[in-house]
């Protein structure tokens, strides 16, 4: 099976940056996005708002993401950022795969909030009932569907109709399943639909159909992390505080988002509070609960996540130490202390 479509277009990224070009600017460093700066992020936005990134001596510049914006995998392989959130693990994946030196050092989503739309009528709650389901999607979605039914030992017996990021193509009976986010589609239903989740529609992750894996997970070049290792414990260390502070104030994100930064993109507070409150119980599992949020575990990632990958048709994956460095979260959640507890 051939890799992720997406990796076409990282090719000729392929070995980019390194020496070439200026040094990094340690004290503005870009970090690329993958989606619309809306509330996804709130703990970027609260770490900028309250001053943690100032505290630690850092004015990040934030690169929207979205539709018509590079991958972060793209634009930190460019060099066109130092940073990134890639909310796709194996997109990522195949960014390294193309060479690209690159090493995960958080993940805001402990598990990803993608999965699976479907309605009362034709519910999708595991792997068998993908059989003979007619699947809408985005392009590259198929891969994952194929993985799917594949770690599941069933065959891939499915239609696939691209699709975009709309579930009214679902609504209208267009396909019996549709993939999406458990913070954007499932909100759409309840808001604009009026219908209720668990009786009119279900949203399954993919995680919860066999494929886990992180989402939004931070990452920069090697290279970039070992040249700026404080630089990069004092954005990770403002992020987690910031991500502290929405989880102990979920309200506050929401309209600080859409009178902020979202301010130019037709947000509604509505949205961004369901959305907020969504997205917490995707930040939170029993290792941060141990060690802190925004933790990563080579070994679950070796065992649980790794076989998923090899299911989409990349069997030759590195080993996980060499991607994944705990390094950098050690150093920030040691500077401030409590993992758990609101900082100041």
């Amino acid at each position: 099976m051939a890799i992720s479509p997406f990796a076409g277009s990282m090719a000729a990224l392929s070995g980019c940056g390194g020496d070439a070009g200026p040094r990094y600017d340690i004290a503005a460093p870009r970090v690329a996005l993958a989606w619309i700066k809306n509330v996804e992020y709130a703990g970027l936005f609260i770490a900028e708002h309250l001053k943690y990134y100032e505290q630690e001596g850092l004015t990040p510049n934030f690169l929207p993401g979205g539709p018509n914006a590079p991958m972060p995998s793209v634009s930190v392989a460019a060099g066109n950022a130092q940073l990134g959130f890639e909310n796709d693990f194996r997109r990522f994946m195949d960014a390294v795969l193309l060479g690209n030196d690159l090493v995960v050092i958080g993940a805001q989503y402990q598990r990803s909030p993608g999965g699976v739309v479907s309605l009362a009528e034709r519910p999708i709650l595991k792997p068998e009932d993908l059989i003979g389901s007619r699947f809408l999607g985005q392009e590259g979605v198929e891969t994952i569907v194929d993985a799917t039914l594949t770690l599941a030992g069933l065959p891939l017996d499915y239609d696939f109709f691209p699709a975009g990021y709309s579930v009214a193509s679902l609504v209208e009976g267009q396909g019996d399943a549709y993939s999406g986010f458990a913070v954007n589609q499932p909100i759409t239903l309840q808001t604009e639909y009026g219908l209720a989740e668990g009786e009119d529609f279900f949203f399954t992750s993919w995680a919860d159909l066999g494929l886990p894996g992180y989402a939004n997970m931070l990452f920069c070049k090697r290279d970039f992390l070992e040249a700026e290792f404080d630089t990069v414990v004092g954005f990770l260390r403002g992020t987690i505080k910031g991500w502290m502070y929405n989880l102990a104030n979920p309200a506050f994100a929401p309209q600080l988002v859409v009178d902020g930064p979202g301010r130019d993109l037709g947000l509604e507070i509505e949205q961004q509070t369901i959305h907020n409150r969504i997205q917490l119980d995707y930040v939170t599992s029993p290792l941060t609960n141990q060690k802190g949020i925004f933790w990563i575990d080579p070994e679950e990632v070796e065992s649980n996540m790794y076989p998923s990958l090899r299911a989409t048709g990349r069997p030759d994956l590195p080993p996980v130490e060499s991607i994944f460095d705990t390094r950098p979260l050690e150093a920030a959640h040691q500077a401030i202390g409590r993992t758990t507890a609101m900082p100041s």
